[in-house]
């Protein structure tokens, strides 16, 4: 079996945009956190948005494809 998924759709391209950047600007946690935890949080927040509205999707990406994409 392929370790190799689809190619991302611009729907979770612009999602994973969009928790790139809140994440990135959280004024509670700084700028000065590890990369890991950086990309672990995104990957949390780009699940939990993809179940709503405008979104709504099916996506199982890990934290390691999310932080190499």
């Amino acid at each position: 079996k392929s370790r190799w998924t689809k190619a991302y759709t611009s729907a979770e391209d612009k999602l994973l945009c969009e928790c790139w950047r809140d994440i990135g600007q959280d004024p509670k946690t700084g700028a000065e956190q590890k990369a890991s935890t950086f990309w672990t949080r995104v990957h949390r927040e780009f699940h939990e948005r993809k179940k709503f509205p405008p979104y709504q999707m099916q996506s199982t990406r890990g934290w390691v494809s999310i932080s190499k994409h």
